[in-house]
């Protein structure tokens, strides 16, 4: 079963005890839960299915599906919030790693992953003019039109798209980067 996992690890954790934030709770996680949560808090894991992997599962702590195929690596991208994290070392990103992140970061909403695709799938690249809260209702009306505003249709409509591994291994690398959290 691939998965992914959602949260973030608080300071005062232990090797006994994992706390986890997610959504402002606090989880604990200890022996086989930790470590499976561990394997998946920086890229996609595999694990069989098992009843601590549910229960991870149910708490809302990692998003599942159940092959390793590229099109499941984006559908459980999609069952996540991706939030940028401000990161204190200015590591040099790759310049399309870069473009992500300021979406993510400036957008002036919560982009979703379909909507990240679109982007890159049109070469829309962040410009002032589609950046923060005061043009947000520009970029939405850019993304959106009437085919596609339905709940779900632009994920259907992005599941096919050029760019949807491209961007899903840019979120990949930003996770991997501690510059992104998932929630």
């Amino acid at each position: 079963m691939l998965y992914i996992s959602k949260g973030t690890v608080l300071p005062n954790s232990t090797e006994q005890l994992l706390l986890i934030n997610h959504c402002g709770r606090v989880f604990t996680l200890t022996e086989l839960e930790a470590a499976i949560w561990l394997d998946g808090s920086r890229d996609f894991s595999m694990t069989p299915y098992s009843r601590e992997v549910e229960h991870l599962r149910r708490m809302g702590l990692i998003e599942t599906e159940e092959d390793d195929c590229p099109l499941s690596r984006y559908r459980v991208f999609t069952r996540c919030i991706c939030c940028p994290v401000e990161s204190y070392t200015r590591i040099p990103l790759r310049w399309q790693a870069s473009a992500t992140l300021t979406w993510l970061e400036k957008a002036g909403l919560r982009l979703s992953v379909a909507e990240l695709v679109y982007l890159a799938e049109h070469r829309i690249a962040p410009a002032k003019s589609l950046l923060g809260v005061e043009n947000r209702h520009k970029l939405v009306s850019l993304i959106y039109m009437t085919n596609s505003i339905q709940d779900n249709l632009l994920e259907q409509q992005m599941e096919s798209a050029a760019y949807r591994d491209h961007v899903v291994n840019m979120l990949l690398y930003l996770l991997r980067c501690k510059r992104l959290v998932l929630i």
